[in-house]
């Protein structure tokens, strides 16, 4: 994974105002989402959000934070905030077998999937498949 001097400079924004060091961040137009390690994900939001607010306003964009863990799969249903009925790895794809109703909100997040499937891509060398 190769960082870029926008992608260092976010990070940096976020250790400074909450302290917590980001694994990685991805920009997307208007919206920064950084890859917090889990334990680290309340300090980093701020009780009421106070930290992510004040990281928005100094940014001038839309901050979201997505808990990491050593678990691909982990980081998904976090994200996703869904639960994983059956879950396996066949080469470089980790396939996730969800319910209808799961699904259903997994793709009305498309654009939260689209980030997820990226951060999962960039941190574990892996193609997010959803069946």
């Amino acid at each position: 994974m190769k960082l870029t001097m926008e992608t260092i400079m976010l990070m940096q924004a976020l250790e400074k105002v909450t302290g917590v060091s980001a694994k990685d961040c991805i920009v997307e137009g208007q919206l920064v989402s950084y890859l917090v390690p889990d334990g680290m994900v309340g300090k980093a939001i701020g009780a009421k959000a106070v930290n992510v607010k004040m990281l928005e306003q100094r940014l001038g964009k839309k901050v979201e934070i997505v808990s990491y863990t050593e678990k691909p799969e982990e980081v998904f249903a976090k994200a996703m905030e869904v639960n994983l009925n059956n879950v396996k790895t066949n080469g470089n794809k980790l396939i996730i077998n969800l319910d209808g109703a799961a699904k259903e909100n997994v793709y009305k997040k498309n654009s939260r999937l689209r980030r997820v499937k990226e951060l999962i891509s960039r941190n574990f060398n892996l193609e997010l498949v959803i069946n």
